[in-house]
């Protein structure tokens, strides 16, 4: 896509000018900070990331201007990332040592050498792993971040695993030459971006089930930036929809090659959390204005009697409608609608034993987990 190979170069061209900053000593006053982003695992696996940066002091607040937002999100993605910066992840009473790549981030994807303990009976199932920062490239630093970490437990009877834009965030990722979703991502905040009506109750009846009474895990999948975790993360809260970890990706360097059998950044992470828990079968939830519906249709297939049903939202287009409703009907075993409304995605979930009627007409968002 032409957009990603515009960020592509223009993070490139921002690196080699932030290295020239560094030679000139500019900018080497701003505190360095470590970001950790909410991870997940099981008693055995562990998948925690981060970022370590110069703080641009993005503030953000309810009442803010459309050039504060502007400014916020020039901040975002003109980043002064730290390569070779030395982190140290504890967890479970284990450490692992890691170092920053050159845009930044630490990934710690690894086996754990002991066996954790089995987690609680009764949810949430968040647990708490320490990230330090130890050192930069030619400066020790002492400083740390907790990063929550998701292990499901006995009370999951199925997982989601969800897009975010124009599944549950209004983006208008369709919109000619993609303006309104440019302009809203530049312009607006968290508190000023809408949720589309009712996805909140939906999704919080499907993390309680049929019962009312589980805690199913919540996997947020998306091809937006890393850039934008803070605001992502900022406005699922806001809007009370499940917590879970939100997988974001990296444009990465112009000159980087994929495996020749690379399928996407969404279908990698979702085939990654499908192998990771084995024992629980998933509901994906996508939208119709990109490739979700060929995504969920490649992954139903290689993974028979894993996924109990698909959901994707309808953005309104009757060209697209019809070509997804067509790969939805080829998908064998797996009940799937197209949706025009989170309501009848409730009716729909409701008649599968996926989640309570009861529960979504009754959800208050002052109780959502």
């Amino acid at each position: 896509m032409a957009s990603s190979r515009l960020h592509r170069w223009s993070k490139f061209i921002s690196r080699n000018v932030g290295r020239l900053r560094s030679w000139l000593g500019l900018g080497s006053r701003q505190p360095i900070t470590v970001h950790s982003y909410r991870g997940f695992g099981n008693r055995n696996y562990l998948f925690v990331s981060g970022r370590v940066l110069r703080d641009k002091f993005i503030r953000k607040n309810k009442t803010d201007t459309t050039w504060r937002n502007f400014s916020n999100t020039v901040k975002r993605f003109n980043s002064r990332e730290i390569g070779g910066a030395k982190v140290c992840v504890r967890f479970g009473g284990q450490s692992f040592t890691l170092h920053t790549d050159a845009e930044g981030y630490y990934t710690l994807d690894t086996y754990l050498k002991d066996t954790l303990p089995p987690p609680p009976v009764h949810p949430p199932f968040w647990q708490k792993a320490t990230v330090e920062l130890l050192s930069i490239p030619g400066k020790a630093i002492n400083q740390e971040q907790k990063a929550e970490i998701l292990i499901p437990g006995s009370a999951a009877s199925f997982g989601i695993i969800s897009d975010i834009d124009d599944t549950v965030l209004k983006t208008y990722v369709t919109s000619w030459l993609k303006w309104r979703m440019i302009y809203l991502t530049i312009l607006k905040n968290a508190f000023s971006r809408q949720a589309f009506s009712r996805v909140a109750a939906f999704y919080q009846a499907l993390r309680r089930g049929a019962k009312g009474e589980e805690y199913n895990p919540f996997f947020y999948v998306s091809n937006s930036p890393w850039n934008l975790y803070d605001l992502l993360e900022e406005f699922l809260d806001l809007n009370q929809l499940p917590r879970g970890p939100i997988m974001l990706r990296d444009f990465g360097l112009p000159y980087e090659k994929k495996p020749a059998n690379y399928r996407g950044h969404k279908h990698e992470q979702i085939i990654r959390i499908l192998e990771l828990y084995p024992q629980l079968p998933f509901v994906l939830i996508g939208d119709s204005g990109e490739k979700d519906t060929d995504i969920y249709h490649a992954v139903a297939l290689a993974y028979p009697g894993r996924i109990k049903a698909i959901y994707i939202r309808d953005v309104r287009s009757q060209q697209r409608a019809t070509r997804v409703q067509e790969i939805l009907s080829s998908i064998p075993d797996t009940p799937t609608l197209l949706v025009n409304s989170y309501e009848d995605a409730a009716r729909h979930a409701s008649q599968h034993q996926l989640l309570s009627l009861a529960t979504f007409e009754q959800f208050n968002p002052v109780i959502a987990l």
